[in-house]
């Protein structure tokens, strides 16, 4: 599976990587993750396994601390 850059954040020293995956329309829960390969727009990740099914944060995901509360503009 792979996700848009935006999508996988990293620390300052780029050693450890996560996502801020959706539980729901309101919570944001940060999921660490081992990526591979990276191509100009998407990072291949290796672990753990997600579905097509589940949602990830693009914009406005920086920052945020585990089990976020957020709400989602439409725009």
């Amino acid at each position: 599976m792979s996700l848009p850059k935006q999508s996988v954040l990293s620390d300052e020293t780029q050693t450890r990587f996560w996502v801020m995956k959706l539980l729901d329309s309101a919570t944001a829960v940060k999921v660490p993750v081992k990526k591979g390969m990276e191509t100009n727009d998407r990072i291949e990740i290796l672990s753990p396994g997600f579905t097509n099914s589940d949602r990830f944060l693009l914009t406005g995901n920086y920052g945020l601390p585990d089990t976020a509360k957020i709400r989602i503009i439409h725009q």
